[in-house]
């Protein structure tokens, strides 16, 4: 098989470097094989051309919902999951994978479904039964009874609950182990600044996951879950609001010393930008465009985030796509959001959706950054987004392994 060689104006390499101009990527059987400046290549290569573009690693998304539909609000979200079957809430997920994939998400990390029904799409994407990102899945999140997700169907509320439930997602093929240690915003009545679990339960289930080689991410929204998650050793702790006691969403106390604790040789924080924080990046063209009132909310969304990066603390920027009017198309305008939100450059929030969060999900030396070896996972979008961050929506090409599988938003199936 020839060699591939894209050529872009620019291209961003996922690990939080300057940018090349005058770029290309070379691949080979699937597996980048040189990036750099535009040069020479093999006679028989196959050379595309993609002008005044940017190439970057393919997206990842840490954490969403694939079996949720991204409705006008919670209620409809948890009646619509419900009287859902097997078969339609299989098909939702798939279906939302493929829109992922059409903006140049091309690994996503679900964070719960119901049962185990997101390891049958995990494996038959990885068949090639349909066309979809890569997949890793946890199942069904660890919750109490009541808890919020309750609806997903893996209730434990003692000790032993707990461990024997994880055991079976392990058992069932778990890729990673989704606990909710607090409530949440979604499940009526499940208290989403108080913890579901307290500190002994929660390490109990830390050290038989990773006795079965298995990370934990924990749905963290209150204070003292997220305490109780970084002290346990959670490995990456979803959301990480620092809300009081009441739940209420804006409301929150950073635990400063906790924060010191957080132990970077394995524990992320991943911030979820979703819905109204990313909303009013829709069909904006360039930052300068963003209202002056809607850029201090976000920025105020972002300040207990800045305050652990300027603490050294690894984090990551996901979307929690599934929940309310957090639809999976709309990747990129989190990563908009972040440059807003985090005080960062373009270059760097790129980072936190390719090369950070591959590292944070246990995928660092497979995809995430355009350095040899690594899959060829690459997205193509038109315009400098290193100048404009905007420019990350308007996606051109995304390559899955080296194979093209989107052109200007569109799935490409080929046979084979």
């Amino acid at each position: 098989m020839p060699d591939l060689v894209l050529r872009a104006a620019a291209l961003i390499d996922g690990t939080g470097a300057d940018p090349i101009y005058d770029a290309e990527v070379v691949v080979r059987n699937g597996v980048i094989a040189h990036v750099g400046s535009a040069g020479a290549y093999a006679d028989d290569a196959e050379v595309v051309d993609y002008g005044d573009a940017t190439i970057m690693p393919g997206l990842i998304d840490c954490h969403c919902h694939l079996q949720f539909g991204a409705y006008e609000s919670h209620e409809r979200t948890l009646a619509v999951h419900k009287s859902a079957s097997n078969e339609e809430r299989v098909m939702t997920a798939i279906a939302n994978g493929q829109r992922a994939l059409a903006t140049g998400v091309t690994t996503m990390r679900d964070t719960g479904g119901y049962l185990t029904l997101n390891m049958l799409v995990r494996d038959a994407l990885r068949r090639g039964l349909a066309l979809g990102p890569r997949l890793l899945v946890c199942g069904a999140p660890i919750t109490t009874t009541g808890g919020h997700l309750n609806w997903c169907g893996l209730r434990a509320d003692s000790r032993e609950d707990v461990i024997r439930a994880l055991r079976q997602m392990v058992e069932a093929g778990a890729d990673f182990i989704k606990v909710m240690a607090t409530g949440g915003m979604m499940t009526p009545g499940s208290q989403a600044g108080n913890s579901q679990y307290n500190l002994e339960t929660l390490r109990a289930l830390v050290t038989d996951s990773h006795r079965l080689q298995r990370h934990v991410a924990a749905h963290v929204l209150g204070a003292d879950g997220c305490r109780d998650a970084i002290d346990a050793g959670v490995d990456t702790l979803e959301h990480c609001s620092w809300l009081t006691p009441e739940g209420i969403r804006g409301q929150s106390l950073i635990d400063e010393e906790a924060v010191e604790r957080i132990d970077a040789s394995h524990q992320s924080v991943h911030m979820t930008l979703a819905a109204m924080n990313r909303t009013p990046f829709r069909d904006l063209a360039h930052l300068d465009a963003l209202p002056a009132d809607e850029r201090e909310r976000i920025r105020a969304a972002g300040a207990n985030f800045r305050y652990m990066r300027e603490r050294g603390v690894p984090h990551v920027v996901s979307t929690d796509a599934g929940v309310i009017d957090t639809p999976f198309h709309e990747f990129p305008l989190s990563v908009i959001s972040a440059v807003v939100a985090l005080d960062t450059t373009p270059v760097d929030a790129v980072h936190l959706v390719t090369g950070a969060a591959a590292q944070a999900i246990g995928l660092g030396g497979l995809t995430g950054a355009l350095i040899p070896g690594r899959q060829a996972d690459l997205l193509v979008v038109d315009g400098d987004a290193a100048e404009n961050i905007c420019n990350i929506a308007r996606t051109v090409s995304v390559y899955l392994g080296g194979r093209e599988v989107v052109r200007n938003r569109r799935l490409e199936v080929l046979a084979n």
